[in-house]
């Protein structure tokens, strides 16, 4: 992908809205986005980020839409200067901002690039790299006959914003965002107690799971190419795809953040690299440091076995206190020519919070460590038994 493909993706059809207006003056503008309109977020004649759709509907159902101001939604996002605009760059701002449109910096004006133009650009640079690669192999899942209810505390525990819904037989018959259950339940809630005949006062989150679900579900196989992945999102207007076996039992999920970070680790081979994520969460420098040593001395005791390698870090803040102390989420993802491995905690204060997660992930890494020896001495052992034979396990 070069620079100048690249610009070529800038587009200026945003709207622009004043971080003190209230969010019912943004509401109308949700109609838009199905044309992908992008909303940035200006201060005292100053850009300061975005507001994402998902904000706005859970801000409008669970407050007063006519009192809240829009600065309370903000996402204060990273800006990019055309002057030094790279794919990477961009790549790096989707990751860490969770936004679907980064914004360029232009003369005296701004343009945002969509993270669906991005995709379909690098596309042939991922032709050659199989979606069992890039994967997350730990499916958040739940019944179909579990409650509305259960699939929020699953997502709110596991720090997913979707899970996959399987039946008794654990195929995959649908799937469940935090977007559905707010479309589908607790906005027509709020809409009975404000008196609309149009509120749907008998759903609530009590209500089984196949009643909001979405489906049939948009799934591929682990020996498909990523670029097939790029063609299904963009093509059928989704953010994930489920990936099964033959018979339709998930075996990993694929969203766009994936394949952005495939995207980062390929455009910059490195030894192996750490890339910090930290939302609404405070650490002063000594604090900082703490936290980059320990990862540091974490990827250098496995480094001769996955060689070139990244590892994504999450830290997001939950309302929750404890001693003073808040409660981190922390989500891991190694990512290298081993395979991708992800693990998912939380805890009081950022430190503690990182070690549990870090244990969790090395726990994950010597399972596949020891199960890769065993199948090395197993074949060794067989080889010298039995001098013709022959195997493609190991």
């Amino acid at each position: 992908m070069d620079v100048e493909s690249l610009k070529q993706l800038i587009r200026e059809d945003y709207n622009v809205i004043d971080a003190n207006e209230t969010i019912s003056k943004v509401i109308p503008m949700l109609e838009k986005w199905e044309e992908k309109s992008a909303i940035l977020v200006e201060e005292d004649g100053k850009i300061i980020g975005v507001v994402r759709e998902r904000d706005l509907i859970r801000g409008c159902v669970m407050v007063n839409p006519h009192e809240t101001k829009v600065k309370n939604f903000v996402v204060r996002t990273g800006i990019l200067s055309l002057d030094n605009l790279t794919p990477e760059k961009v790549a790096r701002r989707f990751v860490e901002d969770s936004t679907p449109f980064v914004i360029i910096r232009l003369n005296g004006r701004h343009g945002v690039i969509y993270v669906d133009d991005f995709l379909k650009l690098a596309k042939p640079e991922l032709e050659s790299v199989k979606v069992r690669e890039i994967m997350n192999p730990e499916v958040i899942t739940v019944r179909d006959h579990d409650t509305v209810a259960k699939a929020l505390a699953t997502m709110r525990n596991n720090g997913v914003d979707r899970v996959v819904v399987v039946d008794d037989t654990n195929r995959v018959v649908g799937i469940v965002t935090g977007k559905d259950i707010v479309d589908r339940v607790l906005a027509p809630r709020k809409k009975a107690r404000l008196g609309d005949v149009s509120g749907e006062k008998e759903r609530t989150l009590s209500i089984m799971v196949e009643s909001i679900m979405s489906y049939p579900v948009i799934t591929a196989e682990k020996n498909d190419s990523v670029a097939k992945i790029i063609d299904l999102m963009t093509e059928n207007d989704i953010s994930s795809v489920v990936i099964t076996a033959k018979d339709n039992v998930p075996e990993g999920i694929v969203i766009k953040k994936d394949i952005l970070e495939t995207f980062i680790r390929k455009a910059i081979p490195a030894e192996f690299e750490i890339q910090l994520i930290i939302k609404d969460v405070e650490l002063d420098e000594f604090e900082l440091s703490r936290i980059r040593d320990d990862l540091e001395n974490f990827m250098n005791k496995f480094k001769d076995y996955f060689g070139e390698s990244v590892l994504f870090v999450y830290l997001k803040r939950h309302k929750e206190f404890y001693r003073g102390l808040p409660l981190i989420h922390v989500r891991l993802k190694l990512s290298s020519d081993k395979g991708t491995y992800v693990a998912v905690g939380e805890g009081w204060g950022a430190e503690y919070a990182l070690h549990a997660t870090l244990r969790k992930l090395e726990r994950e890494i010597l399972k596949e460590k020891e199960l890769l020896t065993d199948k090395k001495m197993i074949r060794r052992f067989y080889e010298d038994v039995f001098p013709d034979f022959t195997s493609t396990a190991a």
